[in-house]
């Protein structure tokens, strides 16, 4: 009888996490096959570290980028207040020296107004890009010029420090039309321009195709901001509600000042295409102030030629080279000085023959919209704000502004 033959019993190789790192003491030598298996092991290790690298870094790279982007988008917000620090600045320098001149002609037996027209220095930096580059260039011709006598050098060395740059845009919101002035018994020369502009020949095509009823939808932008609740006569309702009773949610006739221009989007008819063409003509500033009727006129120095075509018809026809021509030469003859002055313009060069909508007109102007896009490496700014500056003496000395100019409107976007 043969004795049971005795196999070398079975032993579990050395394993870290469940992964076999080497073999058992007890075991002998083994198979090529059974080291190949560890050198995958090993390989899937260093794959999956390699990727965990891989994504450590790349992690690395987003959070910096996004840190970067951070930073420049701050930079760019307060890249933007400076330039509404600059048009600050230059409205209200500008007020001072028409002030000072008007002064100055007083003393030496002259007259005048401060006036205010397209050739006032305040608009002299729109749409330049104003920055690192544009200092850089001013630091050459003060070289090129021999200017360093009246310029110091060291400033703008240190400017050239001012990452990005912004661009500003500045406006006379008094070249407008209010239509906050609509409602009311005083309203009702608003209400005519208002008719008029939407009469124009390229602007009466576009609302016959768009089937729109201009001296109804007036009516409809009257009535909503109007304090009483009797529909106008031309809105063809019995009620200033009627236009609005289908809305979801149920909506009323405000029955108060428009608080914004996009609240034109309201009014039944008033789409996107009719914001983009009129709205450039339209302002809601300055906001009526309770239990005052305040008359807000335009300036006709900055007033569109355009504007003034639609107002005044026989401009575009009869007196066509006229009021061109007015319009071209306005910086080389300057702009009209006093009331009676503006008058006599709007009849010999543009043909006025109505006197209600002529006596809307002033020469000067204390309101304006200012747009500034900053943009530093990539994150761009756009900061819009509307300023009314304050003439002294213009109200009793007892509700005085604590400052000469106030913003009515400031968006950051």
């Amino acid at each position: 009888m043969k004795k049971p033959r005795f196999t070398r019993p079975f032993s579990m190789p050395n394993t870290f996490l469940g992964f076999p790192v080497g073999e058992s003491p007890s075991e002998g030598p083994k198979s090529p096959r059974d080291r190949g298996i560890a050198m995958i092991v090993v390989m899937f290790m260093i794959t999956l570290m390699a990727l965990f690298s891989a994504d450590m870094i790349v992690n690395s790279a987003v959070d910096a980028e996004l840190a970067s982007g951070s930073r420049n988008n701050l930079k760019a917000e307060y890249v933007a207040k400076s330039g509404a620090n600059l048009a600050t600045f230059l409205l209200m320098a500008d007020l001072a020296v028409d002030l000072g001149q008007v002064e100055l002609g007083a003393a030496t037996g002259g007259a005048g107004n401060a006036t205010d027209g397209p050739g006032d220095f305040s608009f002299m930096l729109n749409g330049i890009p104003i920055g690192a580059d544009s200092l850089e260039m001013a630091g050459q011709m003060q070289e090129a010029f021999d200017l360093s006598k009246i310029a110091d050098s060291e400033v703008l060395d240190a400017l050239k420090l001012f990452d990005g740059h912004f661009t500003l845009n500045i406006t006379d919101e008094s070249s407008k039309l209010n239509i906050n002035q609509l409602s009311g018994n005083p309203g009702l020369v608003q209400t005519t321009m208002l008719r008029a502009l939407m009469s124009c020949p390229a602007e009466k095509e576009f609302l016959d195709k768009k089937k729109v009823n201009a001296p109804e939808i007036v009516a409809y932008i009257r009535d909503w901001a109007d304090q009483d609740e009797r529909p106008s006569e031309d809105s063809g309702k019995s009620s200033e509600d009627d236009v609005y009773a289908d809305r979801v949610p149920k909506m009323k006739a405000k029955n108060a000042p428009y608080d914004t221009l996009d609240e034109l989007r309201v009014i039944p008819g008033w789409d996107v295409d009719m914001h983009t063409i009129f709205s450039p003509y339209l302002t809601i500033y300055p906001l009526p102030q309770q239990g005052k009727v305040n008359p807000v006129l335009i300036n006709f120095n900055t007033a569109s030629r355009e504007f003034l075509g639609c107002l005044f018809p026989k401009s575009t026809t009869d007196c066509a080279d006229k009021s061109a021509l007015y319009k071209a030469k306005i910086d080389e003859n300057g702009p009209a000085g006093s009331t009676e002055q503006v008058q006599d313009l709007l009849k010999t060069t543009f043909c006025s023959e109505n006197d209600d909508i002529a006596k809307k007109f002033t020469f000067r102007s204390d309101l304006y919209r200012v747009k500034v896009q900053a943009e530093v490496f990539g994150q761009v700014k756009n900061l819009e704000f509307v300023l009314q500056r304050k003439l002294p003496g213009d109200d009793d000395n007892r509700i005085q502004y604590k400052a000469a100019y106030r913003y009515l409107y400031w968006k950051m976007l």
